[in-house]
């Protein structure tokens, strides 16, 4: 693609750095970062002042596109477009843009298709309204029976959509039922993009998933035994990230709801990085475990890549009460979280035979 961009983002580093990556991850080359203190309210997502000086700077950079980092309105995208003359998207249609070309099995594909129909179909009116208001011609020239007859169409679809993904999800149920039938332990990787999931997962059931290191590498789930224990499954999940929209958790519950059926889930996070960036993960990590309903009780928080580690702080949080500190790539402590897994299997092993005997004294 390489089209190039200017990225507006939040005034701090984090945010910088993650809507470069994500610019990245999606084949755009930032050309440079427009940074704001407000990016959501009045006529253009952004202040007036600094609408009209990213006009300016627009017109030296000459970019393809414009990317906002949050998400934005139809009108606010509509208005930013024509000030800027040069097209606009924001933070949720640059996610679904990285979902689009990671999604390599029927079931993404069609998860990404549910996000982006739900994702646009709220915001035809509104367009087909603004675009008719500059007198412009096109598809969008359509009159309002038109506009209300591809709505019904789209939501058609939307509808045949979540038929097929719940054929996925009943093929699905059957393979956990048949996991359940076989006494497997089931533990579900979960973390925020780019924690290094796929790398432990690699290490734990000696695969070779592909590690690109780029955001979203993963989209659907795998399962596979964890090495030396037969019973034990260990299930690689999509990554969590900041300001993810609640439609875009529900395209993609089929797949998220592995972390509910299991045993244990395994949070990584990258331990790596600075307390703050850390933190502003591992919360919004939480949100979306919070979004999903799973009990925080089967949670193990992995804190991965400390050979990599350099700052000095040290997390401690009373939510999650066991925790272990890894380096998946160099295998450092992964001996220590097995042990933890193989205690944690013994255990509902045992509890399962106390309840079996139970019903049987019955």
């Amino acid at each position: 693609m390489n089209e190039k961009v200017i990225i507006v983002t939040y005034n701090d580093d984090y945010s910088k750095s993650e809507a470069i990556e994500l610019s990245r991850s999606a084949g755009y080359l930032p050309v440079y970062v427009f940074q704001v203190k407000v990016l959501k309210g009045g006529k253009y997502g952004l202040t007036t002042g600094k609408a009209f000086e990213l006009r300016n700077l627009v017109i030296e950079k000459r970019p393809d596109l414009v990317i906002v980092d949050e998400q934005l309105s139809a009108s606010q995208i509509y208005n930013l477009s024509k000030l800027l003359n040069v097209n606009v998207i924001d933070r949720i249609r640059l996610i679904l843009n990285i979902f689009e070309k990671r999604a390599a099995t029927t079931e993404a594909k069609l998860q990404v298709k549910l996000a982006e129909l739900q994702y646009e179909v709220p915001r035809i009116r509104e367009i087909v309204r603004l675009s008719k208001m500059g007198e412009q011609t096109g598809p969008m020239g359509y009159g309002a029976y038109e506009v209300d007859k591809y709505i019904r169409f789209l939501k058609r679809q939307i509808v045949s959509l979540r038929r097929k993904l719940e054929k996925e999800r009943v093929r699905r149920d059957l393979f956990r039922k048949k996991r359940l039938e076989e006494n497997k332990f089931i533990v579900s990787l979960a973390g925020y993009t780019a924690a290094g999931k796929t790398t432990l997962f690699n290490a734990l059931t000696d695969e070779n998933k592909p590690v690109t290191g780029k955001l979203f590498t993963t989209l659907t789930t795998t399962a596979r035994k964890m090495k030396g224990y037969e019973d034990i499954i260990i299930i690689d999940t999509v990554g969590f990230i900041e300001r993810l929209p609640h439609f875009m958790i529900e395209s993609f519950k089929s797949t998220l709801e592995e972390l509910q059926f299991s045993d244990v889930i395994l949070l990584v996070l990258d331990y790596s990085l600075k307390e703050e960036e850390f933190l502003r993960k591992y919360k919004a990590s939480l949100q979306v475990l919070n979004e999903l309903g799973v009990d925080l009780g089967k949670v193990v928080l992995v804190l991965n890549k400390i050979d990599l580690k350099d700052d000095n702080f040290v997390f401690e949080d009373d939510l999650i009460k066991e925790k272990v500190e890894v380096s998946a790539l160099k295998g450092t402590n992964l001996d220590k979280l097995k042990e933890i897994l193989y205690k944690k299997y013994i255990e509902a092993k045992n509890t399962q035979l106390i309840q079996e005997k139970a019903v049987n004294q019955l």
